[in-house]
């Protein structure tokens, strides 16, 4: 079976899956669309399309592969609008072509702000600015669940967002990450204790921070490392140094950084929701709210056998339920559903209107707005008053020039 993964190579999930799908017998490509954050490895790495004779040679080529499943990823398919193309316009094209297509969701794609916030107490949309467009989402998956095969999510959490998806456990490349014992508890030295936040607003760092200073102040040695601003491959060689890695308080499941950090041999603290428990109850994962955190993490750091047996139950949940070869097969179930499609043209689909690319414009005026108030607080915090003060208007001026010209091509 050949497999073409694409366009979004979020949290090397796609390539991870690749592996796994290679040590079948399958073959497998990761093509990733523009680059990434974190440089998590890719077959190919192709430009973003600036018009449509480039997005249709995109296309071309990847139909020329002979591919029998197109399995996206992040509510995208290969190509976007370049040139003033419809979303998804090349999904009726697999349909036609006789492809499978598969569908993975990973959480901020589908998820509505408004749910998240009536039914988690500590959700990060209460903390994080975090832009929702919740009318965009839904009429994305209208035209993304018409043609799918098969959807997938990586948490049960994310279920609600998409009717008939199924939960697909996130894959961990366990072959690229030592069994390394724990840093402080080996050297009979305090201790080390590791925070990675991709982005502090969603993961509770302040609270995480706040948290471990009262944990000082009651006399508690460890040593921290704050992972922030560095590769992944960076941010994987400092957790293994670490023996305790704190992930996040807010949200509700384990992410990538604590599945890693527990294939390591380390142990992982983050917040559990009670779904992600009943669905999984024998992940090994140290469960912290904002108001038990400091509690849990007096109790575990004070007990160096605890710490151990952690460690060693961790790696063998990964390797039990996330190694590449374990996601594949349940990949490959996936991959031989096949349904009929019915051709679908929601309004708009087929040739975005003004209202439409005014609303895309909104969109992302919203979010440069989101991202300005964050550069002035962090601006406010690290500058004294005056200098914050200074160049907090020059951003915001900025802000105004970026939301008149996008205005502009909304019109």
């Amino acid at each position: 079976m050949r497999v073409l993964l694409a366009p979004a190579n979020i949290a090397g999930q796609p390539w991870g899956m690749a592996q796994g799908l290679r040590a079948l017998g399958h073959e497998a490509e990761v093509w990733e669309v523009g680059p990434t954050r974190f440089r998590y490895p890719a077959d190919r790495t192709l430009p973003v399309p600036t018009d449509t004779r480039q997005a249709l040679a995109f296309v071309s080529e990847a139909v020329a592969g002979g591919f029998d499943v197109v399995h996206f990823h992040f509510a995208r398919t290969l190509v976007g609008t370049a040139g003033g193309l419809p979303w998804f316009w090349d999904l009726p094209v697999w349909a036609a072509l006789g492809a499978r297509i598969v569908l993975t969701f990973h959480g901020s794609d589908i998820r509505l702000r408004s749910h998240h916030l009536a039914t988690d107490e500590w959700s990060f949309y209460r903390y994080a600015d975090i832009p929702c467009d919740e009318d965009l989402i839904a009429a994305r998956l209208e035209v993304l669940l018409a043609y799918a095969d098969a959807t997938t999510v990586g948490s049960v959490l994310d279920l609600p967002y998409v009717p008939g998806a199924v939960v697909v456990p996130k894959v961990v490349d366990l072959a690229g990450l030592p069994d390394a014992p724990l840093a402080g508890t080996a050297a009979g030295r305090p201790p080390v204790v590791a925070h990675a936040p991709s982005l502090r607003a969603t993961k509770g760092t302040d609270m995480i921070l706040a948290g471990l200073d009262r944990l000082r102040a009651r006399g508690v040695e460890f040593e921290l490392d704050l992972v922030e601003g560095v590769t992944h491959g960076e941010a994987l060689a400092r957790m293994a140094r670490a023996d305790v890695v704190v992930e996040k308080l807010l949200g509700g499941d384990a992410g990538m950084t604590s599945l890693e950090a527990m294939a390591m041999g380390k142990v992982a603290v983050a917040r559990i929701r009670p779904e992600v428990r009943a669905h999984a109850p024998d992940v090994p994962v140290v469960d912290a709210d904002p108001t038990t955190f400091v509690d849990v993490m007096a109790d575990l750091l004070a007990a160096p056998e605890r710490l151990a047996s952690l460690g060693t139950r961790g790696r063998e949940h990964v390797t039990r339920h996330h190694a590449p070869a374990v996601v594949a097969e349940r990949l490959v179930g996936l991959y031989r559903v096949r349904r009929p499609h019915a051709p679908v043209v929601p309004p708009g689909w087929t040739a975005p209107d003004i209202a439409t690319r005014l609303h895309d414009a909104e969109r992302r005026v919203a979010e440069l707005e989101a991202e300005n108030r964050r550069l002035r607080r962090r601006l406010a915090a690290a500058r004294p008053d005056l200098l914050a003060r200074t160049l907090a208007r020059r951003a915001a001026a900025r802000g105004a020039r970026l939301r008149g010209r996008l205005r502009g091509r909304g019109d």
